[in-house]
C-alpha cells in the first residue's frame, strides 16, 4: 500500500510542485499541464517541492523519466527566486538528480527526481558544508523565477564538459549564465527556457508543476540536391569552399563571406531578454537566447563542410548505366553524408547555434549528361546561391536541412563564346533551404541559385516528404542579390502567376518556359493570360494572379522560431493547387524615346537620327541641315532589354 504522503491538516502547508519535463527535441510551444494524478490542495496549504516528468501532452518528439535522465546524465543545475529580486535566491544553485524506482520514497520526490540533500553544484553561493534543503511557496510574493541547466554526457571517450557559470537573475536579459568549452562541449549540454510562476491578478500557479522543459544547446544540419532538368540527369557535382577558388572538391561545403560561424572553443552566453507579467502574451516571452563567443586565439569559421554526396540515383532513362545522378524529386533528394531512415533522410552535423545569422552561399560545378542515349554532356560552372540571413538563424535544437534544386535556368556558366565572354545558361540551381525545429514543424525554404536569389518560405511543410507546399499555408518569398535583400514592390518588381500545360506537349512547365511565354507568347490583356502553342497544338498557358502582397515580416505564428522575423519581401496563401511563378524583374525593360527635331536643325555627329518616330529609316549623316518638311527624329533613350529572375512554386 503506498504511503499517503500528504502532510495533516494541522500543518497547512502547502507543496510547491515543480514538474521537470525534458525534451531532447522540445521547442513546442504547448503548455504542459504536469501530473493529472497529483492531488490539487488548497492554496493556502503548503507541500514540498517535488519533480516529475509525468505530464498529459507529452510529445512523440519528446523524452520524459528514465529517456530524459539519461539524456541530461541523471542531473541538472537549477535556481530560482521569489519576488524579482535578484537575491536571496530559494534556490541557490541546487542539483537535482534521478535515481530510478525512487519516486514517492520522499515527499519530495515524486518523480524519482530528488534535490533535498543532493550536492550543491560548484557554483553555488551557499556557505561551505551547506545542504540542499525542501523548500514551499510563499504566498506573501506574487512571482517566482526559475531557470535551469544540463552538462549532459559531456564529450569526447573520456567525457569533458563545458565549465558552467552560476544563473544569475540581475541580468537576465543580457547575462543570464554562461558555458564555457569546446564545440562538443557545448553540444552535448541542455537548457531550459525561463519558468515564472506567477500568484496575483486572481490566478495562481503556486502548488502546480513549475515546469522546465530542456532542449539540446546544440544544432544540427544537414545538405541535399536534386535537379529536374527537362532532357538530362546530373553527375560529377563539386563544390568550392569560397566564392574565389579556382579548384573544387567533393566536399560540400556552404560558406559565408566572412568568419562569422561558431567554431573550436568559446563561451555561450543564456540570456531571456522577454520576461515579465507586462510580456506575458509575447511570443518571445521567457525564451532562453544564446549568443556564442570565440575564445581568444580561435579563429570563427567561414564554411560548413560537409562529407560526400551518398544515395547517388541510378540512370533515368538512356544515360551512362550507373548510381552516379543527383536524385530527381525533393523527396528523393541525395545527401551528404551517411543516411539514416526509409526514405533515406541523411545525416545530421552538429554545430553551434547562431541567432544572429548570416547569408549562406553556395557555388558549385556539375556536368549534365543527355537521356537519349547520345552520350552528350554540358558542364556547367559557377552556380551560384544565397539563402538569406532572415533564414538562416541557427537556434539551439533546430535541425536545418538545406536542399539545393537544380533546374533548368542556372545562373552557371556552361563556357565563353567565341569573344572569350563567360556565357552563363540553363537554369538557376534552386536552393530549398528547410529548418526543421525537431518539434514545432518545419521551416522549408526553396532558394534559386541565381543572382539574385529568390527564397520562398512556409511553415511546417518539409520538401523532402511533400515535394513542396500545400494549400492553405502562407508562403512567403525573399529576394536576394548576394549582399542583401531587395524591397520588394508587387506590380513593379515582384509578380506572381500560375501556369498550366496540356497533356502530350514537347515542353514541360520550367522556368525557362514560362519565361518564354512572358515574352513570346500570345497576351489577352481580358483574361491577363500568355499562351504559347507548340508543334504538337499544345498549349502552356500563364495567367497572372492578384494573390501577391507585399510583406515586411515573417509572422511570428509562421515562423519557425516563433518570433517576428523582419524581411523585406512578399507573400501569398495559394487556395488551390497547382505551378506557381513569382518573377523578380532584375532589370525593368525601357522602352526607345524618339524625339522630333526641328527643321533647321544641323544632324550632329555621334548621335542617332531616324526617319520616323518609330525607329525607322536610320540616317546618320552629321552636319546635315534638316530642310522644311523632312522629319527625323533622334534616339534619345535607348530601348533596354528586361531581365528576370523565376522561382516555380509547386502547392499540392
Amino acid at each position: 500500500m503506498k504511503k499517503n504522503l500528504l502532510p495533516p491538516p494541522a500543518m497547512r502547508k502547502a507543496t510547491f510542485l515543480a514538474c521537470a519535463l525534458f525534451a531532447l527535441a522540445s521547442c513546442s510551444e504547448e503548455q504542459y499541464v504536469g501530473d493529472e494524478n497529483l492531488r490539487q490542495a488548497n492554496e493556502m496549504t503548503e507541500k514540498p517541492i517535488v519533480f516529475t516528468s509525468s505530464s498529459a501532452n507529452v510529445t512523440r518528439a519528446e523524452k520524459t523519466g528514465a529517456d530524459a535522465a539519461t539524456l541530461l546524465n541523471n542531473n541538472f543545475v537549477f535556481a530560482g527566486i521569489k519576488g524579482q529580486q535578484a537575491t536571496p535566491y530559494v534556490f541557490d544553485q541546487y542539483t537535482a538528480k534521478y535515481v530510478a524506482s525512487t519516486a514517492h520514497t520522499t515527499e519530495s520526490n515524486s518523480s524519482d527526481w530528488e534535490y533535498v540533500n543532493q550536492t550543491l553544484a560548484t557554483t553555488t553561493t551557499l556557505p561551505a558544508g551547506a545542504s540542499q534543503t525542501i523548500k514551499y511557496w510563499d504566498y506573501g510574493t506574487t512571482q517566482y523565477d526559475f531557470a535551469a541547466y544540463s552538462l549532459g554526457k559531456g564529450a569526447g571517450a573520456t567525457p569533458t564538459y563545458a565549465e558552467p557559470s552560476p544563473i544569475t537573475f540581475s541580468n537576465l536579459g543580457t547575462n543570464s549564465y554562461t558555458l564555457k568549452g569546446s564545440v562538443d562541449e557545448l553540444a552535448a549540454a541542455y537548457i531550459s527556457d525561463l519558468v515564472t510562476a506567477y500568484n496575483r491578478n486572481g490566478v495562481s500557479d503556486y502548488s502546480k508543476p513549475v515546469q522546465f522543459k530542456f532542449r539540446s544547446l546544440g544544432t544540427k544540419i544537414r545538405l541535399a540536391f536534386y535537379e529536374t532538368i527537362p532532357g538530362y540527369s546530373v553527375k560529377d557535382v563539386s563544390f568550392y569552399a569560397d566564392g574565389t577558388s579556382t579548384t573544387s572538391s567533393a566536399t560540400p561545403t556552404l560558406y559565408t563571406s566572412s568568419a562569422v560561424l561558431p567554431a573550436g572553443s568559446g563561451t555561450m552566453t543564456v540570456s531571456f531578454p522577454t520576461t515579465g507579467w507586462a510580456n506575458k502574451d509575447n511570443t518571445d516571452y521567457n525564451k532562453a537566447h544564446v549568443a556564442f563567443a570565440q575564445a581568444s586565439g580561435v579563429d570563427a569559421a567561414s564554411n560548413v563542410n560537409f562529407e560526400a554526396l551518398a544515395n547517388l540515383a541510378p540512370a533515368d532513362k538512356y544515360e551512362t548505366a550507373g548510381n552516379v545522378y543527383l536524385g530527381r524529386a525533393s523527396n528523393a533528394a541525395t545527401y551528404a553524408g551517411g543516411l539514416t531512415g526509409t526514405p533515406a533522410a541523411g545525416k545530421y552535423y552538429t554545430i553551434m547555434p547562431y541567432e544572429t545569422g548570416a547569408n549562406l552561399m553556395l557555388r558549385i560545378k556539375y556536368t549534365l549528361v543527355s537521356t537519349d542515349g547520345s552520350g552528350e554532356t554540358i558542364t556547367v560552372d559557377n552556380a551560384t546561391a544565397v539563402v538569406p540571413a532572415e533564414l538562416a538563424q541557427w537556434n539551439p535544437n533546430f535541425a536545418y536541412t538545406y536542399i539545393f534544386k537544380i533546374s533548368d535556368m542556372t545562373n552557371g556558366s556552361t563556357g565563353v563564346d567565341g569573344s572569350g565572354t563567360v556565357v552563363t545558361g540553363l537554369t538557376p540551381i534552386t536552393l530549398d533551404a528547410v529548418v526543421v525545429d525537431a518539434e514545432d514543424g518545419v521551416q522549408e525554404t526553396i532558394t534559386t541559385v541565381s543572382n539574385p536569389s529568390v527564397t520562398t518560405y512556409s511553415k511546417g511543410k518539409v520538401v523532402t516528404v511533400n515535394n513542396e507546399y500545400t494549400t492553405g499555408a502562407v508562403i512567403y518569398i525573399v529576394v536576394n542579390n548576394g549582399t542583401s535583400n531587395e524591397t520588394l514592390t508587387v506590380g513593379t518588381n515582384a509578380n506572381l502567376y500560375t501556369v498550366t500545360i496540356e497533356d502530350g506537349a514537347a515542353q514541360t512547365i520550367t522556368e525557362e518556359s514560362v519565361n518564354n511565354a512572358l515574352e513570346n507568347g500570345d497576351n489577352d490583356a481580358t483574361a491577363k493570360t500568355y499562351t504559347v502553342t507548340d508543334a504538337n497544338g499544345k498549349k502552356l498557358v500563364v495567367t497572372e494572379s492578384d494573390l501577391l502582397t507585399a510583406s515586411t515580416k515573417i509572422e511570428a505564428a509562421d515562423s519557425p522560431t516563433g518570433n517576428e522575423i523582419t524581411v523585406k519581401g512578399a507573400k501569398f496563401t495559394p487556395a488551390a493547387a497547382g505551378t506557381y511563378v513569382f518573377q523578380y524583374v532584375k532589370t525593368a525593360p525601357v522602352a526607345a524615346v524618339y524625339t522630333a527635331v526641328a527643321n533647321g536643325t544641323t544632324l550632329t555627329a555621334g548621335k542617332t537620327y531616324y526617319t520616323s518616330n518609330a525607329g525607322e529609316g536610320q540616317f546618320v549623316a552629321a552636319g546635315t541641315e534638316i530642310a522644311n518638311g523632312t522629319n527625323y527624329f533622334e534616339l534619345t533613350t535607348a530601348a533596354v532589354k528586361g531581365e528576370y529572375q523565376y522561382k516555380l512554386i509547386i502547392v499540392q
